[in-house]
Parts: C-alpha cells; sequence; structure tokens
C-alpha cells in the first residue's frame, strides 16, 4: 500500500518509458509544445545494491529491461503506455491515506521488475535519465530527477524545524501571562498560534525579533549561516513575511502576491526592490530545491544534476530543468506557498 504521491513515483516512470519523450515545461508549468527530450534510457536505484534500467531497442519499439546490467526481457513500449493509463486512473480514484492497486498492475510492475513502490534516492534523484536533445543532437547521461506529484497533497519544498525557529524578545511578560498565553488551543487542542499572536500584542508584550536559534546537528545558527551565503537580508525578509502574516493577519500565503508586499514595505531600504526581493526570493526557493536545510551547514553545492519531473493532476509528465535555468526558479516562485501549520 501506499499514497498517491508515492504511487506516482512508478507512473511517471512507465509513462515516460512509454512516450519515449518528456516535454520540458515553461516558467508557468505548462508543456513547452516544442521542447522536449527524447528517452534513451530510465534507470531507478531500486536498493543500494539493485539497479534496474529500461532502454529501448534499435527500432524504439520496444523497452529492454536489464537489471544490474543483466537483460532479463523486452515489453512493448505501447504496453507501458496502457498501463500507465490504468494506473492514473486508480491513483485518481484512489482513497485513504494509503491503497493498493489492482492485481492488474501490480503484477505488471512485477513483471518489469519495479518491486519497489519507492526507488533509493540518490542526491534527492528518484529516477535518472539518459536523453537526447532532438534539436541539437546532443546525448546526456545519467541525468537526476526528482518526482513531484500534484495527485495528491502539494510537495514540499522546504520543511521547518526547530533550527527554523525566529526568535523573538517579549516586554512586560510575566509568569502568569506565559502560562495564560501558552495554554491556548483551538477546537482541535493544537496551539492557537494566532490567538497567541494576538494576545501578545493586546498586552503590550511589544515582540521584537532577536535571532535565529542554534542547531543542534550542525552545533551553529545553521540557517542564519545558510542565508547568510544565500544573501545576507533574506533574514530580515523572512521575518518580515512571519511579522505580516501573524501580526497583522496577512491571509495571503503565495510567494509571489506576498511579495507585492514586500516590496511596497521595503523593509531593507533597498534601490530596486522591485527586482531585488524576488530575485532573493528565487534564490531561497531555488537553493531549498537544491539541498539547502535549517538544520545543516550548506556549501552552496547543488545536488542536483538535472531538475524534476512533476505529474499534475491530470498525469500528465513533464519536466523542469533546474540547472541554473531562470525559468525553473521563476515556476518556482509564482507556484510556492507558505504553509502554515497549527499544531504543537
Amino acid at each position: 500500500m501506499a499514497n498517491k504521491g508515492e504511487w506516482s513515483e512508478p507512473y511517471a516512470a512507465i509513462r515516460i518509458i512509454g512516450e519515449g519523450r518528456l516535454y520540458i515545461a515553461d516558467a508557468n508549468g505548462n508543456r513547452n509544445p516544442l521542447e522536449w527530450m527524447s528517452i534513451l534510457e530510465l534507470i531507478r536505484h531500486e536498493t543500494r545494491d539493485r539497479i534496474v534500467a529500461y532502454r529501448y531497442d534499435e527500432n524504439n519499439v520496444d523497452g529492454d529491461i536489464y537489471v544490474n546490467d543483466n537483460m532479463i526481457l523486452s515489453v512493448p513500449a505501447t504496453e507501458f503506455l496502457t498501463m500507465a493509463d490504468t494506473l492514473s486512473d486508480e491513483i485518481r480514484s484512489g482513497r485513504g491515506n494509503s491503497f493498493n492497486v489492482s492485481n492488474t498492475v501490480r503484477i505488471f510492475l512485477n513483471r518489469i521488475e519495479l518491486l519497489h513502490i519507492k526507488a533509493s534516492s540518490i542526491n534527492k534523484s528518484d529516477v535518472f535519465l539518459s536523453i537526447q536533445d532532438p534539436r541539437a543532437g546532443v546525448v546526456r547521461e545519467h541525468i537526476g530527477f526528482s518526482i513531484k506529484s500534484e495527485f495528491g497533497e502539494n510537495p514540499t519544498l522546504f520543511n521547518t524545524a526547530k533550527a527554523s525557529a525566529f526568535i523573538y524578545k517579549l516586554s512586560n511578560m510575566t509568569d502568569a501571562l506565559m502560562d495564560r498565553i501558552n495554554g491556548m488551543v483551538d477546537a482541535n487542542n493544537h496551539a492557537a498560534i494566532q490567538d497567541r499572536c494576538d494576545a501578545l500584542i493586546a498586552n503590550g508584550c511589544n515582540p521584537v525579533f532577536y535571532d535565529l536559534p542554534i542547531a543542534a546537528r550542525a552545533g551553529c545558527k545553521a540557517f542564519k549561516e545558510n542565508l547568510d551565503l544565500i544573501d545576507p537580508r533574506l533574514v530580515t525578509v523572512i521575518e518580515r513575511l512571519l511579522w505580516n502574516h501573524f501580526f497583522e493577519h496577512e491571509t495571503c500565503v503565495d510567494l509571489a502576491p506576498l511579495f507585492n508586499r514586500i516590496i511596497a514595505e521595503n523593509p531593507c531600504n533597498i534601490s530596486r526592490p522591485e527586482i531585488k526581493y524576488p530575485y532573493m526570493m528565487k534564490s531561497f526557493v531555488y537553493a531549498a530545491y537544491c539541498g539547502m536545510t535549517a538544520s545543516t551547514l550548506w556549501n552552496g553545492t547543488s545536488q542536483v544534476n538535472g531538475g524534476f519531473i512533476k505529474v499534475d493532476a491530470s498525469g500528465e509528465v513533464l519536466a523542469h530543468y533546474a540547472l541554473e535555468s531562470d525559468a525553473f526558479k521563476t515556476y518556482l516562485y509564482n507556484n510556492c506557498y507558505l504553509k502554515i501549520i497549527t499544531s504543537d
């Protein structure tokens, strides 16, 4: 059993093998009909010791399946496409957090040596492709792609943790007031974050940003260091985003419109704010995609050598190149949003 996002991994693999080409998405996340990659090989690291490769025969009709470089069998590409359609329907109609697919699909996946729903990720990559650019004729081998799915819950780009918490100093705080505010919960017995923030303001506690915490794993303020590496002003920018949401009741969560307010407020008092603030955030979300976290020091090195493959809600599979691509960064900026966690 698996959830919709997990079932999307084998779905994307068999869809790509069946179609033999992978279209590139534009900055808006839509298919660019003039740009695609011809697929020569798709590789899944099923486990550390078991590598399965799907390669087209010389006539581009069958998919030859290799396990650890030993050919096992050939399967017509049309069978991959038929089963991709079936699996797409079953994923979209799946119920519950986890579910199983039909025996027909499972038998096919076992037959093509796809024994694990989720492959062993290598440097954030779920699959590796060898491709040919049909226009330039250039062949690139073993390009890593992660797989993101819109079949189920939206995938996360940057996960918050204690190491990414912003610390504030409070005035006029007493033990009694602290106990009362910390005791505010919602109907689900989760921390009533907005009520607590409102209570701080109402009681004259005057929150003032103080610092970022020391990450236990790194033994230093890793998130602050990482933000400083990307742009020293990012701490101020992200703090203002948080302030506007929690203390100014900003309800918008989409990054691009949120930054219209940041541009107008110009918390860093910089020239050309309409250029620099979006650029800072595009750099941040791209760094998060490349492997930057809040808990460990990052040296700016990308763990990505290809990009990511998106499975949209209709089942279409598109590639996003991440190699310093302005289109890719713009796509992240225009499609990322803040997800507010309200549980303790």
